[in-house]
């Protein structure tokens, strides 16, 4: 796609968005952005959005709710994350645009790995407890059929892991929050890496799609992306520690005790049905295997992660710093 080629891009004011606007100004491509009405807080669809476009990049979702006020969060998750999407698919298809580029979770993975009598990979959305996963991987298995009728449109979904940076008020806060008051964790034990992607390495690989121009590319393409070096929670917290102090701020307990703290939280939990900052959740997270490959996208597209890890992080604690 040449640089002159129009986009356009919903989310554009979320964490990703405003990062991949401020990567596509810089590169000169032109951009129209969807926003949601600020009377109805809804989003309006209407074929002139298109005007001059010739792909888009969906960025827009309900995320992951720390504090969940739907009484029906599947519901909620579906009518942003899955059935909007799907409008706004078939409203590309039919202005003729020539690529879709959604922006998915390694959640809605969490069903694979289950092998079927052919041989196969198996997965029912009922596998899928998370419902952000959940809506996500629906919305999947929608573009697919939808996509997979016709050969003049590629939809490219890319399945991102936690994503980190400036701006980021996700998952990382409270490493850096710890870090920033010299608080050492006992995280020394950690075993199971976890696979983590800055988030100019997701705007630099969109960017890199959208300037593609292989024709005979599949209609349906679906790609995990990463920084490739998976870390486990204490190489991240020494990472970010390091990039304050200089120093290396974990210490080692065995991993069963906290595996056990967090059976006894959870426990907690169901009783009182009060939430506690220990659980099994909050333990998994910290310790368990939780890792994904991007080397078929850096094979397909020739690309590589522009940032490391190290990068990525020391600049996400220097914007840390001026909070």
């Amino acid at each position: 796609m040449s640089k002159n080629l129009g986009l356009f891009i919903t989310g554009s004011t979320g964490f990703i968005g405003q990062n991949l606007v401020g990567l596509c100004s810089k590169l000169g491509i032109e951009m129209s952005c969807w926003k949601r009405e600020s009377t109805t807080g809804h989003y309006q669809l209407d074929q002139s959005l298109f005007k001059s476009t010739d792909s888009i990049v969906h960025l827009a979702a309900r995320v992951h709710q720390m504090r969940e006020t739907s009484s029906d969060p599947l519901t909620a998750y579906r009518i942003l994350n899955c059935d909007l999407t799907i409008k706004l698919a078939e409203a590309g298809l039919k202005a003729g645009l020539k690529k879709f580029i959604f922006i998915s979770s390694v959640k809605a993975m969490e069903g694979y790995g289950r092998k079927s009598e052919t041989g196969t990979d198996e997965i029912s959305n009922l596998e899928i407890q998370d419902p952000y996963g959940r809506s996500k991987w629906e919305a999947e298995q929608r573009l697919v059929e939808l996509f997979s009728k016709q050969s003049e449109t590629q939809c490219i979904i890319l399945r991102l892991p936690m994503v980190y940076g400036p701006g980021n008020k996700g998952n990382m806060l409270p490493l850096l929050k710890s870090a920033s008051k010299g608080i050492s964790l006992p995280l020394a034990a950690a075993k199971g890496k976890r696979s983590i992607v800055y988030v100019k390495n997701v705007c630099d690989a969109i960017v890199r799609v959208l300037q593609d121009d292989q024709l005979n590319r599949p209609s349906i393409q679906i790609y995990c992306l990463t920084d490739t070096n998976d870390l486990t929670s204490g190489e991240l917290y020494s990472l970010i520690s390091q990039s304050y102090s200089g120093k290396s701020q974990i210490f080692w307990l065995p991993e069963k005790l906290f595996r056990w703290s967090g059976q006894i939280g959870s426990i907690l939990e169901n009783t009182f049905k009060a939430q506690l900052p220990i659980n099994q959740r909050v333990i998994s997270r910290l310790f368990d295997e939780y890792r994904f490959s991007s080397q078929q996208f850096c094979q397909d597209y020739d690309w590589h992660p522009p940032y490391t890890s190290e990068q990525g992080i020391l600049e996400t604690v220097q914007w840390y710093k001026t909070q």
